[in-house]
């Protein structure tokens, strides 16, 4: 009987500049006609306070992207901009890596609160975000814009950072 194939080596590394086209196509692969590009990507991490994170599988040669993040911190609070898997990377933990990663660099940070906002079609996610203790404490609706000009409102989540 052989044995279960071994999780991935996936590493969280920051974002930098040469990282930024990985981190678009990424995004682009993830929400497709909604994806933010390169551009729109470094204005944000231009902010101050805005950190990106990086899902590495380090198990193969070259090491591969598989999804990253972009935080915000503002005082005591973190907020998630987005969070973005290859489709092909999905189920294997790579979201809720880079959730557990936000949670440290907030602690790291002194931040007591996190906050994300969820499109309201958007079901994997927000299971994700309720196994991990996220709470709704508001809705923008008509938010999102959707092919066909379709509006999907916004959940507005926040839980504490402990």
């Amino acid at each position: 009987m052989s044995k279960p194939a071994r999780p991935p080596e996936i590493a969280i590394v920051t974002i930098g500049a040469a990282e930024l086209r990985v981190a678009a196509l990424i995004h682009q692969e993830a929400f497709g006609f909604d994806a933010w590009d390169e551009r729109a990507i470094a204005d944000l991490l231009a902010m101050p306070g805005a950190i990106g994170r990086m899902a590495i599988d380090r198990a193969v040669n070259p090491p591969e992207p598989l999804g990253f993040a972009l935080l915000l911190f503002v005082a005591e609070d973190a907020e998630l901009l987005t969070v973005g898997v290859r489709p092909a990377a999905r189920r294997r933990r790579v979201a809720m890596r880079l959730m557990a990663d936000f949670f440290e660099v907030g602690r790291r940070r002194g931040a007591t609160n996190a906050f994300l906002e969820v499109a309201a079609d958007n079901i994997p996610g927000q299971r994700l975000y309720a196994r991990l203790g996220f709470l709704v404490e508001g809705t923008r609706r008509d938010y999102y814009k959707r092919p066909g000009n379709k509006r999907v409102a916004a959940h507005l989540l926040r839980r504490p950072i402990i």
